[in-house]
């Protein structure tokens, strides 16, 4: 189609030479108004079919980026839920180390609470489309303004729930372990140990391990306010996405993909 088009410029210049050489300027014009009238034309059609381009290119990705964000939104709602889960665990475990009696489900929650915090769950950076986008082409394929700063803020803010599991993770490894005053079976689901069994009287005599779980706990407690701050932006971009018809809003709210905790919401 280009080899054509190229051949009728030629031979439109050549006529219009041909045409100034023998003063025609009948012919001068009208050939003048035809090159203008195809470069007008031929930068149109250029101009839709790029733009036709880019609205594919942006169909696709909002399609992935409505995927991954549902994927996000479950996996935080399940991240939240654990991370409540050991905060209490954690404030139960304080309670004994200080004398308290605890009841069988708070027991429970304790246990629960020295399995999950040595198993610290890795940040949730926001990968796939959403890193492509942002590190690359994200103004040019993304025309809706709102859409565009939703997406860079749960970006930004996705960097801080990393930064606060990692110290989670560093913490775990300088703090005492807990490991030598706890009965462990692995878990051969998840493939760690969990916790059926906790030493009071020798945690008790170990020295700073109370102000050691007062500290985790609060590390936790930054996690998860990291972790809500990242739900709520993800959540805004979902909706975001519901009110440009790129997805259906769900007929029920999303629940945590792994099912409630046992000791959710209960003592």
């Amino acid at each position: 189609m280009s080899h054509h088009r190229n051949l009728d410029q030629i031979m439109i210049l050549t006529r219009l030479s041909r045409a100034i050489r023998e003063q025609n300027w009948f012919a001068v014009v009208l050939e003048f108004f035809i090159v203008v009238i195809g470069v007008a034309v031929g930068f149109q059609l250029t101009q839709h079919y790029d733009q036709a381009r880019l609205d594919a290119r942006e169909s696709e990705y909002l399609e992935g980026i409505a995927t991954d964000y549902t994927i996000y939104q479950n996996i935080m709602l399940c991240r939240m839920d654990v991370e409540t889960e050991i905060r209490r665990g954690l404030v139960h475990l304080i309670e004994a180390i200080d004398g308290a009696e605890l009841t069988p489900r708070q027991n429970e929650r304790a246990l629960f609470a020295i399995t999950m915090s040595q198993v610290s769950q890795p940040g949730l950076p926001l990968e796939g489309n959403t890193s492509a986008l942002v590190a690359g082409d994200l103004v040019e394929t993304i025309s809706d303004d709102e859409l565009r700063g939703l997406i860079l803020a749960a970006q930004s803010i996705s960097t801080s729930t990393v930064t606060s599991m990692d110290q989670i993770h560093d913490f775990l490894l300088v703090m005492p372990r807990i490991d030598g005053f706890t009965q462990r079976t692995l878990d051969p689901e998840n493939g760690y140990f969990v916790a059926t069994s906790v030493d009071l009287e020798a945690l008790r005599s170990t020295q700073d391990i109370r102000n050691t779980l007062i500290d985790l706990h609060n590390l936790h407690r930054a996690s998860q306010t990291n972790d809500e701050r990242q739900a709520g932006a993800i959540t805004n971009v979902l909706t975001r996405l519901e009110e440009l018809g790129v997805r259906d809003a769900p007929g029920t709210p999303p629940t945590c993909w792994s099912g409630p905790l046992p000791t959710a919401g209960e003592d």
